[in-house]
């Protein structure tokens, strides 16, 4: 069977999709292509052929992406496509329609709500009608797949085909060797951003008087937020141990969660998507036997009570967050407690969480 994976957004190097589904299907499938965003065709070493089209460069220009996908995936001629974006879904439902082929719809991600957050007034507007454009494609998917309840629940009310896959990291290619450092360790891996909670950690930091080591891993995404960062740092805490370390190959971010007692997880409450989410670093952190310090909503509350990986804070007061620093780093026997039970519990379990 030929299988054809359809991207309208996503790198060819997705974690999810290449990683974890396009590898999968290998052990499977010996023809599997990929339409994504590239500047040229090419076939990676694992023998994925990867055809590319020229970037969006406007929310304007996005029918011209389409239409480059359907010329391209239609040239494919496969027997299945995988699209993981309504937009890339449209193009697959056609291309069902043209060919008499299998269509499968991953939705990893709340699309109507994430294309809102890109206008300034009428989300909600924006959101209404972008989920009944969704709905009226993801009721002609052949199947759907979904990364948790919330969306399940949602597919299932026009699709009896819906199966949930969610998106945990690959658990068998990590051995993860503790070495703690006498000073407890925190660490944040991921990108440094307003909405995930740097300033309110950084604020709850000020705030505890124990001498903890902290290490922030990851980029900035706007000057003008790493501008307010460093001087909120230099104004602040100048006689604290923290470290941030910029972007580093991911071999080095193990090197840092080798060491750290505990991750942050603090998605800010403005944004229902991360409120209604199971982040992933979090799920990184206790694979690497890294307690967790979490935004207290009911996803990662359900994960962290269930499995007693960590403590829950309210994401947007630092005197909360401050509080979790304080009992983990009071308690670093009771931390390292938990993840060296909880590991092997998530490896047997990894499905019923």
């Amino acid at each position: 069977m030929k299988v054809c994976i359809i991207t309208s957004g996503h790198d060819v190097y997705d974690s999810r999709i290449y990683y974890k589904e396009i590898l999968s299907l290998k052990e499977i499938y010996n023809e599997i292509y990929m339409v994504a965003p590239g500047e040229e065709d090419f076939i990676t070493k694992e023998g994925i052929k990867v055809k590319c089209f020229k970037k969006r460069k406007s929310q304007m220009d996005r029918f011209r992406v389409m239409n480059d996908i359907y010329s391209i995936a239609k040239s494919i001629n496969a027997d299945l496509y995988h699209a993981h974006e309504p937009d890339s879904l449209q193009v697959a439902i056609k291309l069902k329609k043209a060919l008499n082929c299998k269509v499968i719809y991953d939705s990893h991600e709340y699309h109507p709500e994430g294309f809102a957050e890109h206008f300034k007034y009428g989300k909600s507007l924006v959101t209404k009608s972008v989920y009944l454009y969704e709905k009226r494609l993801a009721k002609q998917a052949d199947y759907i797949i979904t990364v948790n309840d919330l969306l399940v629940s949602k597919f299932k009310r026009y699709n009896n085909n819906v199966v949930l896959l969610p998106n945990y990291p690959v658990l068998d290619k990590v051995e993860m060797h503790k070495q703690y450092d006498m000073k407890p360790m925190f660490v944040y891996v991921g990108g440094l951003t307003k909405d995930r909670g740097i300033l309110e950690t950084l604020k709850a930091i000020n705030l505890v008087n124990e001498d903890y080591k902290y290490v922030f891993i990851g980029g900035f995404s706007e000057e003008s937020f790493e501008k307010q960062i460093k001087d909120y740092v230099d104004s602040n805490l100048s006689k604290k141990d923290i470290v941030f370390t910029g972007k580093i190959p991911h071999t080095e971010v193990f090197k840092y969660l080798e060491k750290a007692l505990a991750g942050f997880v603090l998605l800010q409450p403005n944004n229902w998507r991360y409120v209604n989410a199971e982040p992933i670093k979090l799920f990184e952190y206790m694979m690497s036997k890294t307690a967790v310090i979490g935004a207290d909503y009911p996803m990662i509350r359900n994960i962290v009570d269930k499995k007693q990986c960590g403590v829950l804070a309210k994401a947007d007061e630092p005197e909360s967050i401050a509080e979790s620093i304080i009992k983990l780093g009071k308690d670093v026997e009771m931390a390292k407690k938990w993840v060296r039970e909880d590991i092997f519990r998530l490896k047997k379990n990894i499905i019923g969480i």
